[in-house]
C-alpha cells in the first residue's frame, strides 16, 4: 500500500479529490489540522532519532517553546 498526501486549498477541492479517488476504487479521508500537526511532529521525531544526541534547546525549539 502506498499513501499520498495532497494539500487542497479549499473544502471543495478536497471533496473533488476524494470523489475522484472513490471513483477510481481508492480510499481517502480528510485530516484535521491537529492530525496533520501530529504527523509532522512524528516525522521530526523520526528524523531526530537518526542523530546521536540532541540539545535541550533544540528540543524546546522543535516544541515551539
Amino acid at each position: 500500500m502506498e499513501t499520498v498526501v495532497i494539500n487542497a486549498k479549499t473544502k471543495s477541492e478536497a471533496a473533488l479529490l476524494l470523489s475522484l479517488a472513490k471513483k477510481m476504487g481508492l480510499t481517502g479521508k480528510t485530516l484535521t489540522r491537529s492530525q496533520v500537526e501530529d504527523w509532522e511532529f512524528a516525522q521530526k521525531i523520526d528524523k531526530g532519532m537518526k542523530s546521536e544526541s540532541v540539545s535541550r534547546s533544540d528540543v524546546m525549539k522543535a516544541l515551539g517553546k
